[in-house]
């Protein structure tokens, strides 16, 4: 076990902060959140059971630093997503279908931080501003996309195909990571996720279809 001087002698400038995360990370797809321990964290990075405390009082603040760590990753996922296709056009799904595939392989890629991030353990996004704030900047990219796609959308519309993308690409996450795609491989979970989200042309043309002529 490592005294103060050791820990402090290994880690320097938040390494150590870091040093837990990327235990923690380990621990969660070995066991998932409910494996997870500070004890545990600290024996994983090699330093003394006290050492976590530093930066985290309790197993709830680790599971919010990892929660709002994974949430920015995915935020600069789908946000290089929205860069790439700037200006999105009305009209075209290529925004949305690009962004749901990015949901979908951040999924594959990152299992157990998205269990984390949406599981029964999950971290309520209100416990903490900055999770709070990195929960919201991920979760925006969607009904922006919808928004550009068809904005002639009224409001009702806007939340329920917003609602019916996210539940798609959501959807077909979940059923990825528990083993219910047949063939295992992230290329198919994003393949499936393109195709049925083309669908949601024919969900907004059936949208503006029902709305009263002005």
């Amino acid at each position: 076990m490592c005294n103060p001087s050791e820990v402090a002698t290994r880690y320097h400038h938040g390494q150590l902060r870091e040093a837990l995360l990327t235990a923690s990370r380990e621990l969660l797809a070995e066991s998932g959140a409910g494996g997870l321990s500070l004890r545990a964290a600290a024996r994983r990075a090699g330093v003394s059971t006290a050492a976590p405390y530093r930066h985290f009082k309790d197993k709830q603040a680790l599971l919010v630093a990892l929660a709002h760590a994974a949430f920015v990753e995915l935020d600069a996922s789908l946000s290089a997503v929205e860069a790439a296709l700037a200006p999105p056009k009305a009209g075209d799904l290529e925004l949305v279908q690009r962004l749901g595939v990015a949901y979908v392989r951040f999924a594959a890629e990152r299992g157990p931080e998205f269990r984390l991030m949406f599981g029964e353990l999950a971290p309520a996004p209100d416990s903490d501003p900055q999770l709070a704030a990195a929960t919201a900047a991920a979760a925006a990219h969607l009904p922006r996309a919808i928004g550009a796609l068809a904005p002639e959308l009224d409001g009702e519309q806007h939340r329920d195909l917003t609602l019916l993308a996210w539940s798609i690409v959501h959807g077909l996450s979940t059923l990825y990571l528990d083993g219910h795609l047949g063939t295992q491989t992230p290329a198919r979970a994003e393949a499936i996720a393109e195709r049925i989200i083309a669908q949601l042309g024919v969900a907004i043309e059936a949208a503006l279809s029902r709305r009263p002529r002005q």
